[in-house]
């Protein structure tokens, strides 16, 4: 196969990092499989003969769904974290539940309408055009809650201190209940639960990374009230301390 990246139009970039496509043919120059992130939610159009096959990845492309014949060229937008959610409209436990969603299952009548569109392009470039306006349209019509998720999840993620749910409230005028009901359906978890992942993903990286003198500092620096209560999160996410940790790594003595 022939691969290539390239960047998500500006249209769809708020939600869609990169574009993946491959086509039929052969290449010294490229290793057989390309590179992708696992874990990364995708929307893949395989396009050959027939009518093009679309599908909704929101846990992690197969690499079924990446192979190619001399008929078929595969098109697939790696989403951003949560975007894929949002950008459709589905909720996140429905996507934990479903990692496959066929494109007609989603909506019968959006996606006749996107293959008749792509039956009518001629060329791969007008097919990709005919792809980024139908994730754009998506995007329009939850605009709202896209954009309430990717700046929660970004501001948290830049900065999980204790203080950034009742900030991002007032940033994005919202009430608490609702704030909660969107970053619920669409992430998975709650803002608190995901604001302590956080908190306690960048404690761990410095802790890792072995930058700090003393375990009080880890603590301090990450936002916990004391070293106690750092040790205690620890506990919770990984069921050892971080000394055990230092000793033992993540696996209990």
């Amino acid at each position: 196969m022939i691969y290539h990246y390239q960047r998500a139009d500006t249209a769809i970039a708020s939600q869609v990092r990169s574009v993946l496509v491959l086509q039929p043919g052969v290449t010294d120059e490229q290793p057989n499989v390309p590179l992708f992130t696992n874990g990364s939610p995708a929307f893949v159009c395989r396009l050959g003969q027939g009518v093009a096959s679309l599908a909704l990845y929101g846990q992690a492309v197969t690499d079924e769904a990446l192979d190619t014949d001399e008929d078929t060229t595969v098109v697939a937008f790696f989403f951003k974290p949560f975007a894929m959610a949002c950008t459709f409209g589905i909720a996140a436990k429905y996507l934990k539940d479903n990692p496959v969603i066929n494109l007609p299952n989603w909506n019968a009548q959006l996606t006749f309408a996107l293959q008749l569109q792509l039956s009518h392009a001629t060329t791969l470039v007008d097919k990709i055009g005919v792809l980024t306006a139908f994730i754009a349209a998506c995007i329009s019509r939850q605009q709202r809650d896209c954009e309430v998720i990717s700046h929660a999840t970004d501001r948290i993620m830049n900065d999980p201190d204790t203080e950034i749910l009742a900030t991002l409230l007032t940033e994005l005028n919202l009430t608490e209940r609702t704030f909660q009901r969107i970053f619920k359906k669409y992430v998975g978890t709650t803002p608190i639960q995901y604001r302590r992942i956080c908190q306690f993903y960048f404690a761990f990286s410095q802790l890792r990374g072995d930058h700090y003198e003393r375990l009080s500092d880890v603590a301090y620096s990450n936002g916990y009230f004391d070293q106690s209560h750092y040790i205690r999160a620890f506990k919770e996410f990984t069921d050892i301390t971080p000394n055990e940790y230092l000793q033992h790594g993540l696996t209990k003595k």
